[in-house]
């Protein structure tokens, strides 16, 4: 009996209602120059189901369609379970990469055994000029970001910025450290799950990189010109869920009074509705998620001076949605004190 090659990538998308533009992401990756990979599409019961536009591609295909949307972070989990391939790349279903997206992407991590997580440059899909994303940053105040400005290129091409974390919208992870933290967190739904895996990913000694080579065109983020009552829930509790549950507590016992005093200037200046429901979630689970915090704090191999340096405490950053990112780090190990 032969047996089936693994390629070395799963790319894993997560549909939800996403007909209209999921067969430009496919014909991109029929695109790609690098071909070692297959897909796995989870569609997280949309109205009219994406099976249909698969048709025939020039690379495998694996396709589940769920009875109930899991939310991008459960559906990531089924993606991972079913992954068997050293690296998995997240792709959102208005994400388009250009051919050289993968293979920069793997070249770097084949160079680079540090990273756990590279990025991508992110371009709106409606002009190349407009940043989308590049790499994900996080104020000591609970709030993330991805950055709209492109610090200067490093000398050599393909070489990664260090930062914070990434984006999940064009990502790739190498399966092991991410199954090792526990994959995403379920309970996020959407919204702060990657900026809650890269913390952990961080906390666990790993890397996190942004791979300006790597470009993808991204339908949402730039173009997007507001936050639906949803939203505005679902990121005013994942905010405090996030920074309850990594923060070393040294700096915890800063962050949550500027937090809650963020908190307080937003909902005083535009009075969300919204967002106040999810604040109010978010403080009667925080029990739940102080024993999440326990596993992890635990088990971290960093000191809270090493997460510190990939924090900021600057708001200007944040407000300018500056990118934040630096060069090769020196030890990510250090005392747990």
């Amino acid at each position: 009996m032969s047996s089936v090659a693994v390629p070395r990538v799963s790319i894993v998308i997560i549909t939800y209602n996403s007909n209209a533009t999921l067969p430009r992401v496919l014909d991109c990756l029929a695109a790609q120059t690098f071909r070692d990979f297959d897909v796995i599409l989870i569609d997280n019961n949309s109205r009219e189901r994406p099976g249909p536009l698969i048709g025939n591609r020039p690379f495998p295909v694996s396709y589940m369609e769920k009875t109930d949307n899991l939310g991008f972070a459960g559906g990531m989990n089924v993606g991972l379970a079913a992954c068997r391939t050293p690296f998995l790349a997240a792709l959102n279903p208005d994400a388009f990469p250009e051919p050289t997206w993968l293979e920069v992407l793997v070249s770097a991590a084949d160079r680079y055994p540090d990273i756990a997580a590279f990025g991508s440059l992110q371009v709106s899909a409606d002009n190349d000029a407009v940043i989308d994303g590049f790499g994900d940053h996080y104020l000591l105040s609970g709030q993330a970001w991805r950055g709209r400005m492109l610090p200067p290129a490093p000398e050599a091409f393909g070489a990664p910025e260090y930062c914070f974390g990434v984006c999940a919208a064009a990502a790739l992870y190498r399966s092991t450290p991410l199954r090792d933290i526990g994959g995403f967190d379920e309970r996020y739904f959407c919204f702060y799950e990657d900026v809650d895996v890269a913390f952990r990913l961080r906390l666990a000694g790993h890397q996190c990189a942004v791979i300006r080579a790597a470009v993808v065109r991204h339908v949402g983020g730039a173009s997007f010109t507001g936050l639906s009552d949803f939203a505005e829930r679902l990121i005013a509790r994942n905010e405090w869920w996030t920074l309850i549950k990594n923060i070393p507590l040294p700096d915890l016992l800063i962050a949550i009074p500027a937090y809650l005093a963020v908190q307080l200037v937003s909902i005083w200046r535009g009075h969300h509705p919204a967002r106040v429901e999810g604040l109010r979630e978010a403080m009667r689970r925080t029990g739940e998620f102080w024993a999440s915090r326990a596993a992890i704090q635990r088990t971290r191999a960093i000191s809270p001076r090493h997460m510190r340096r990939w924090m900021t405490f600057d708001p200007r950053l944040f407000l300018k949605r500056a990118s934040p990112t630096g060069p090769a780090p020196g030890s990510a190990t250090g005392s747990n004190s």
